[in-house]
């Protein structure tokens, strides 16, 4: 339940605090007074959009924050378990959601302090709160939602049957995703195979080595500056054996001079260093003296080996270009090649098999879909049942109300895929998401009249009233443990609003009700009863909460509600009569352990 709102510089709301109780809280003022900012400030606490226009003037955020007790939803605990945002049970009865919003366009959302994404915040407000808001009256005249109404009405045991269908649907579509594949690629196979064979071919008859484009590179770098090296080869040897001289050759001068430091070292250690490192360089000249003569002697020039080194690197240069591969990615690719290719020697096994799995798993399919259908069927005898009755309180007199259940049979050609459709009783079935059923409410709100579908029949305030009579059936239902109604009093009043009023009351002790209401019959019912009203503090308007805890200030709002008028004797005896008669009402209908007792009639 909510325990507490807090809402600072949303719109015309400066900063209030509103603290709501665990029954029938009701929301009353004037009209324009900002009563549906709140339900606004709700919206936007559970991840609803918020826009920087809501941003109060001259203020660069806006805030909403809320405290909230959900011990009893265990599906909200067990998300904010799975969210680690509590660690045990016992946390679950203090959760606090912030949201921030600035004029910068940054929106922060918080809970218990921990940063969260919005989507967090609209998953978890799923789970234990219901909006019933301006938009509603659409959702209920989409007949699609109807399944989902049904759904929440059979409970846990209906929702396990549709949690093991749609596990077995999505198997079922993986499955039917991968046969199509290999059927398609059966029927591809002529000319995949043969793309792979010229593919394989083309790679392997390159016959790409390794380091081979390295080697290919140095070698035509060499053939391309034969003259040069065979020039620089030929100096350096003439200058290390001084060919075009009288005098000896370095080799020769360099021997010399080391013998000579050998004896001096023996003379005197001092020359031993010199002895040591010019005998080293004395070995280095020699070795490079017989590696040119021997290199000089082996080289020569081809251009017929140019020419195909240059042709091999330009082959290897267009195959990298084609595949946008490395030689070594492309060697890679290759074995991914002989690998698809040795996988369609498979397919046919493949296809069986998947076949195979396919036939188990459509079995199974189609059991789970009859079970789940049967199931509704069950759910809708008693729903039907139940509908009624709540209708029949709603002060319509003369209503049918019929639940159309069928099978999604396959009528139109535009649906043939044999793969996909489920055999269910010798119908073809076209199966999704949420099972093989159609379902749609149809009502006659007049004796004699043959049901229709919603939008045909009913006005907005007997959809309110339709809507109202469905909400009382699914509270405290699939975890909801706090319901949200604004404008649900629209086109009705007298007598059918007093109804309505002990109707939201009944709910309420199932679950926190907090309503938005202008009818007088509904807030006389309130456990909690807040007046809204508008005001000025230093030139601006902001608004202000009132809890009416005194009796005689509900008198005085009830009173207004009525005529308009506040201090009317006749009004506030009418107040007074009202409240009376609230207080009667609620007295016949007492609770045991969440169970209604009804005292006379």
């Amino acid at each position: 339940m909510l325990k507490e709102l807090q809402i600072k510089n949303f719109a015309i709301i400066d900063d209030i605090s509103i603290k709501f109780s665990n029954g029938f809280n009701v929301l009353t003022g004037e009209t324009g007074v900002g009563k549906t900012l709140v339900i606004e400030a709700i919206n936007i606490l559970l991840g609803e959009r918020a826009s920087t226009e809501l941003i109060r003037d001259n203020e660069e955020k806006l805030i909403v924050q809320g405290f909230f007790d959900l011990s009893k939803s265990p599906k909200a605990i067990h998300y904010l378990k799975s969210e680690k945002l509590i660690e045990n049970i016992d946390e679950a009865s203090d959760i606090f959601i912030s949201r921030e919003v600035t004029k910068l366009g940054k929106n922060r959302s918080f809970i218990n302090g921990i940063f969260i994404q919005v989507s967090t915040l609209k998953r978890l407000g799923s789970f234990f709160l219901d909006l019933h808001g301006q938009h509603d009256h659409q959702y209920l005249l989409d007949w699609q939602t109807h399944i989902d109404i049904i759904d929440a009405f059979g409970g846990e045991n209906a929702l396990a049957c549709l949690n093991n269908y749609k596990l077995l649907y999505q198997e079922y579509i993986n499955l039917l995703k991968s046969l199509k594949q290999l059927i398609k690629l059966k029927k591809d196979k002529e000319f995949k195979t043969e793309d792979l064979h010229f593919r394989i071919n083309e790679i392997e008859k390159l016959e790409l080595k390794e380091n081979e484009e390295e080697n290919l590179e140095e070698q035509k770098n060499i053939l391309k500056n034969y003259e040069k090296i065979f020039y620089l080869c030929s100096e350096s040897i003439n200058l290390l054996n001084n060919e075009r001289q009288e005098s000896k050759s370095i080799v020769d001068d360099i021997s010399k001079i080391t013998k000579n430091l050998e004896e001096l070292s023996k003379i005197d250690k001092k020359f031993e260093r010199y002895f040591i490192e010019l005998g080293g360089f004395f070995s280095i000249i020699n070795e490079l003296n017989d590696f040119l003569k021997d290199y000089i002697e082996n080289l020569e020039f081809n251009a017929e080996k140019l020419d195909w080194v240059q042709e091999r690197l330009f082959k290897i240069s267009e195959i990298k270009k084609k595949y946008g591969l490395s030689i070594e990615e492309i060697k890679k690719y290759l074995i991914k090649l002989k690998n698809e290719l040795d996988g369609f020697a498979n397919l046919d096994y493949q296809i069986e098999e998947l076949k195979i799995q396919f036939k188990n798993l459509k079995e199974k399919l189609v059991q789970a879909a009859i079970e789940l259908s049967n199931k509704r069927s069950q759910t809708i005898n008693n729903f039907t049942k139940e509908v009624k009755n709540e209708l029949k309180d709603l002060n319509f007199k003369s209503v049918e109300f019929v639940v159309k259940h069928n099978l999604n049979v396959i009528e139109s050609e535009q649906k043939k895929d044999s793969l996909f459709c489920l055999n269910v009783n010798n119908n073809k079935v076209w199966p999704n998401n949420n099972g093989i059923d159609n379902i749609e409410f149809l009502i006659s709100l007049n004796k004699g009249e043959t049901p229709k579908k919603l939008e045909k029949i009913a006005s907005g305030g007997e959809i309110s009233r339709i809507m109202l009579a469905l909400k009382s059936l699914i509270s405290g239902i699939d975890n909801i443990i706090t319901m949200v109604f604004d404008e649900i009093d629209v086109g009705i009043g007298g007598q059918t609003a007093l109804i309505v009023g002990k109707k939201l009351y009944n709910i309420s002790k199932n679950c926190q009700v907090i309503c938005i209401t202008h009818l007088p019959q509904i807030a006389a019912f309130a456990d909690s009863h807040y007046y809204i009203e508008k005001a000025t503090h230093e030139e601006r308007t902001i608004i202000k909460i009132k809890n009416l805890k005194e009796i005689n200030d509900r008198i005085k709002e009830i009173s207004r509600m009525l005529s308009g008028l506040t201090k009317s004797e006749i009004s506030l005896m009418h107040a007074k009569e009202l409240l009376k008669e609230a207080e009667k009402i609620k007295s016949k209908n007492k609770y045991i352990n969440g169970e209604k007792i009804r005292i006379g009639n």
